[in-house]
């Protein structure tokens, strides 16, 4: 095998075509808001706070491993918006957004105020913002106490 063989990214299959997921949370009661960025071109995560942003590295299996369970959040199929159930009562305003990129192109938005996609969606896709964070904080670009750890309901 040569060098170009060894270097060679495995191709990702994909139902989106993207190359970067940016996905933006603000829970109750801070509302500070955090926004982690998913670079897969790069093989990197960005964390923008109100402090500033910061950036690390990733894998590429950590790559591979991120998108594999983001294809099983069929985020293809995620409405535009998601709003609480007609007749729920709402006491924190937690609110999210999900971009997906394909080079400067927006090619997928999904947003939502005290409402999330179907629960299996969800469940599975969450975890995944939340591993990536668990890695963002041990190569030191996210703190314990800017980690999205929780769902936002």
């Amino acid at each position: 095998m040569n060098k170009a063989q060894r270097n060679k990214q495995p191709d990702l299959p994909t139902y989106l075509n993207y190359n970067k997921l940016v996905f933006h949370e603000d829970i109750w009661p801070d509302m500070l808001g955090r926004t982690l960025t998913f670079d897969c071109k790069r093989c990197d995560l960005e964390l923008k706070t109100i402090e500033g942003i910061r950036s690390c590295s990733i894998t590429m299996a950590e790559k591979i491993a991120f998108r594999s369970r983001f294809e099983l959040s069929h985020m293809d199929t995620w409405a535009e918006e998601y709003h609480p159930s007609v007749g729920a009562m709402v006491l924190d305003g937690n609110s999210w957004y999900l971009k997906l990129y394909y080079g400067r192109k927006l090619i997928k938005e999904t947003h939502g105020s005290n409402g999330l996609p179907p629960p299996l969606q969800w469940n599975t896709f969450y975890p995944v913002i939340a591993r990536m964070c668990t890695i963002a904080q041990v190569r030191g670009i996210l703190r314990p106490d800017e980690a999205m750890e929780r769902p936002c309901f």
